[in-house]
């Protein structure tokens, strides 16, 4: 009798260690810490973004410039680069405004981590543009270079030879070799045959930027407290001054006026002639 209880306790040991297989973290540990750990994979990794995804989801991306490698899904299927701001003293800001990535073989994702909270904005002249939300240009065909950029209009544009088309908050325009001028550059990214390089992207934006400016013929140029200002040479180009009231009113060699009768020029300091002026 002892000998078969002991049997039937050893059968439901052996069972109770057979049908463990699994561990739940979440009901079966306590105080879990992995600082000792060999390896930790807390996230999904490769080179390409899941085509799909749930709110909540983490992807890093390995050949994704370094600090802007985690991607979260913030809503069904769109993922966005989860990036800090600029750093405190001592750390390095990450650029990420108009961030473009494949999201897919064929879909080139510009601008996904825009929103209103946080727009992209580019500055053209004295006018600032705003981008609440990104774009994506998918890709049907084609081998060559695509030129992402801001246009002189502030409109987010993809130029190329490809085709391929924009999705809307984006504008694809074809005949595109080099960034127009006045256009502010983002990216080029490279195609082969109807399929996006993964590694494809060159990136141009940049946070600081300058333009020199210089006077050509006729022209002077002067630049105070940042500001360049461009005026007329007059040693070069006569200006023109309101007509003079006597043959001897002020002005200086060069200048000149007309009143729709008479035609003036200052022939030196403070003396005019005239001379009619008549049809034919």
């Amino acid at each position: 009798m002892k000998r078969i209880a002991a049997a039937l306790l050893l059968a439901a040991a052996i069972s109770a260690v057979h049908g463990q297989t699994l561990v739940d973290l979440r009901t079966q540990s306590k105080s879990i810490d992995f600082t000792n750990a060999n390896s930790t994979r807390p996230i999904k990794a490769g080179t390409v973004l899941p085509s799909l995804c749930n709110s909540g989801d983490m992807f890093f991306k390995l050949d994704a410039p370094a600090g802007s490698n985690i991607y979260g899904c913030a809503a069904l299927n769109g993922w966005a680069v989860e990036s800090g701001g600029a750093g405190g003293v001592g750390s390095a800001s990450q650029l990420t405004d108009f961030l473009a990535f494949p999201s897919s073989n064929t879909v080139l994702t510009v601008g996904g981590n825009c929103s209103a909270a946080t727009p992209c904005n580019a500055r053209i002249g004295n006018t600032t543009y705003s981008f609440t939300h990104g774009a994506t240009a998918t890709l049907t065909g084609g081998t060559g270079l695509a030129y992402i950029y801001v246009s002189s209009a502030g409109a987010l544009t993809v130029g190329s030879n490809l085709t391929l088309t924009c999705s809307t908050g984006c504008q694809a325009l074809s005949g595109v070799t080099s960034f127009p001028a006045n256009a502010v550059p983002l990216f080029t990214w490279s195609s082969t045959s109807g399929t996006w390089d993964t590694s494809g992207g060159m990136d141009y934006r940049a946070f600081l930027s300058g333009r020199a400016i210089t006077a050509g013929i006729g022209l002077v140029g002067v630049d105070l407290g940042g500001t360049a200002t461009l005026s007329v040479d007059s040693t070069l180009v006569a200006l023109r001054v309101p007509a003079p009231a006597t043959a001897t009113t002020a002005c200086t060699a060069g200048v000149w006026a007309t009143d729709g009768t008479y035609y003036y020029v200052c022939v030196s300091t403070n003396s005019w002639k005239r001379t009619a002026l008549a049809t034919w």
